[in-house]
């Protein structure tokens, strides 16, 4: 599989016998990861989303380490405090959920129902039309992410709210290796998320939308 072509590798074993004309039949499942692109356009966007991230998770790890007036102001926002638990957390979680990012690849980002999400130990959710995307915790290691009809249709960058890049993020701060973050509320904008966190000062640190937030949330910014 590469970048120029639709052409993928359907088999990497070959056999030989002495029947002339046998043949080898091999299952070719067609369905698109996503029914508004080709998997050429799918695999470009999400290694751009991935990239995009993994620079996002970057520049909070200089501004944790710095942990100035404005960084521990952003924290406030997403956690409803800046203590010394809220920085450690951040300062142990972010270079495990960059690792994490770093070894997404398109293989690995898979519709719903493809036969390698099939392969997970957890049952994943069916489309509901709303879901973005979705990993299996017990699984973390193999870094698989099953991705839904609106994940599709969503922005690559519009990062005052739900985009790719950020949906990326938010499943990877899931992995028991990175946050093992839950999904306490969904709230993809900075309003949504502050609300939640000054009411749940305790849980916010936990919750991958809050998480996702601190890192990638910016007004106004459009990233293409």
């Amino acid at each position: 599989m590469n970048d120029n072509t639709e052409w993928v590798t359907l088999d990497n074993t070959a056999f030989t016998n002495t029947t002339p004309g046998s043949n080898r039949d091999v299952t070719i499942y067609t369905t698109p990861v996503c029914p508004n692109m080709t998997n050429k356009e799918f695999r470009r966007q999400a290694m751009r989303a991935r990239d995009i991230g993994v620079l996002l998770i970057r520049e909070r790890m200089v501004a944790v380490a710095r942990w100035d007036t404005q960084e521990r102001d952003r924290a406030e926002i997403y956690f409803a405090r800046a203590d010394e638990e809220i920085r450690s957390t951040l300062a142990t979680g972010l270079p495990r959920l960059l690792a994490a990012m770093q070894e997404l690849v398109p293989e690995k980002i898979v519709r719903w129902d493809s036969e390698m999400n099939r392969g997970l130990t957890c049952s994943v959710a069916p489309d509901s039309g709303v879901n973005h995307a979705a990993v299996c915790k017990p699984d973390s290691e193999k870094r698989v992410i099953a991705i839904y009809s609106k994940f599709c249709s969503i922005s690559l960058g519009e990062l005052f709210h739900e985009c790719k890049i950020k949906t990326l993020i938010h499943e990877c701060t899931h992995y028991t290796d990175t946050f093992n973050s839950t999904d306490e509320v969904y709230a993809d904008t900075e309003s949504g998320a502050k609300y939640f966190a000054k009411n749940h000062p305790d849980v916010a640190i936990k919750n991958a939308d809050n998480i996702t937030g601190y890192i990638a949330t910016f007004d106004g910014r459009i990233i293409k």
